[in-house]
């Protein structure tokens, strides 16, 4: 099999179509635009639909497993449950003990089930409209956004500059595991490097797999229409409590059992609570540090969608131009380097103004040499020894190179 093709090469746009695997007659086509004829499968934008990874104990499964899901991301993401949708996302084969999620807005899910035409046979987030096989990222890379499948079991969608952050994150903590090669897709948006420096192979077509002993990937192919955001997620649950309900009283009697037997388990479920407190007090950390660094975490998704929107903007001209993420990066492997001590960056218009204190006089002189050296235009706003502190405190403004 091939990657699909339609009109434009870098994937399904409004108004557009694509065919899936062959022998099937389903299209894939973006919401929103004109309904095409037949059978067809609707994508969504992925940023809207993430699939979220979830620290969930081993031993729980049904009902139970979900519960303690949303729990968690009631308190990772500090939203009220009544306006978000959670819908598990085992992968093939994983059954009960799947860890991620698809989490959507509920207002968002109810539009998309109206626009959703006669011949809809699903709706989709985008990234899971990709091509997918074992050992394999399959990355489409278009005007301003980036959709990246992670083998079986993750996806998203995200901006160029979010996207190589997010990819650099999964290879170095291997969570999923690296794979044996990358079929890229479109603009390469500095995306190649990434797995080029670790030895990772990085294809244009899919024919190009077969040497590497990759099964050739397939488009919906893996159970993606299982998850399509229209159905209720709940409807399983509530047809289990149909049948149940002739044995009520039989399973009275399992519940005062395991009533007695969850007594036990009280020290395991307080540890577990826990760890959840944990985990929010993480992310709020996480969010302070990265996205909200003055003022009240009052509402966390909201306040980080606008953090990330407003990045998004600054960086829409990103092209011919070194992002501020990438100039960053450039800045602190030199800093690290030079064994300095940060204490404040602060970017405008273009500049970055680092604060930084070294040992003394001549160690600043060889920082500002060694950033020149990398590349970079630098300017010493401010050298001095303060009263008090040790070594010496070193103002520079520093921007991307000619």
């Amino acid at each position: 099999m091939v990657w699909p093709t339609c009109r434009d090469p870098r994937g399904p746009r409004a108004g557009e179509t694509r065919p899936v695997s062959a022998g099937q007659d389903i299209a894939l086509h973006a919401l929103g635009a004109e309904t095409p004829a037949g059978r067809h499968v609707a994508l969504v934008p992925g940023a809207e639909v993430p699939l979220l990874a979830l620290d969930l104990p081993e031993r729980l499964r049904g009902p139970a497993r979900e519960d303690v899901a949303r729990r968690q991301l009631r308190d990772r993401i500090g939203m009220d449950a009544a306006r978000i949708e959670m819908r598990p996302f085992p992968p093939p084969g994983g059954g009960d003990g799947w860890r991620r999620a698809l989490v959507a807005d509920a207002e968002a899910l109810a539009g998309w089930r109206a626009q959703a035409g006669p011949g809809c046979r699903a709706v989709l987030p985008d990234y899971l409209g990709l091509p997918a096989a074992a050992d394999l990222w399959s990355i489409n890379v278009t005007s301003g956004s980036v959709q990246a499948r992670l083998g079986l079991e993750d996806g998203f969608s995200a901006d160029p500059d979010l996207a190589r952050l997010m990819l650099d994150r999964a290879l170095e903590e291997g969570d999923p595991p690296a794979p044996k090669a990358v079929l890229l897709k479109g603009e390469d948006a500095g995306i190649g490097a990434l797995f080029a420096a670790r030895d990772i192979p990085v294809v244009s077509e899919a024919a190009a797999l077969d040497p590497l002993g990759i099964t050739a990937p397939q488009v919906l192919g893996h159970g993606e229409m299982s998850f399509d955001l229209r159905t209720d997620p709940r409807a399983a649950r509530d047809r289990l409590r149909a049948r149940v309900l002739p044995w009520r009283w039989p399973l009275l009697i399992g519940l005062l059992a395991a009533g007695l037997w969850g007594a036990a388990q009280v020290v395991g479920t307080r540890a577990l609570e826990r760890e959840i407190r944990a985990e929010r007090a993480a992310t709020l950390a996480l969010v302070r540090e990265n996205f909200v660094p003055t003022g009240p975490v009052l509402d966390v998704r909201t306040q980080v969608a606008r953090a990330l929107a407003a990045r998004q903007d600054a960086a829409r001209d990103w092209r011919g131009r070194v992002s501020p993420l990438t100039l960053l990066g450039q800045i602190a492997r030199v800093v690290d380097d030079s064994g300095a001590v940060s204490e404040d960056y602060g970017f405008d218009r273009d500049v970055w103004t680092v604060v930084l204190r070294l040992g003394d006089f001549a160690a600043a002189e060889a920082l500002v040499s060694a950033l020149r050296e990398a590349g970079l235009q630098v300017e010493v706003a401010d050298l001095r020894v303060s009263d008090g502190d040790s070594g010496v405190r070193a103002e520079l403004q520093v921007r991307a190179g000619e």
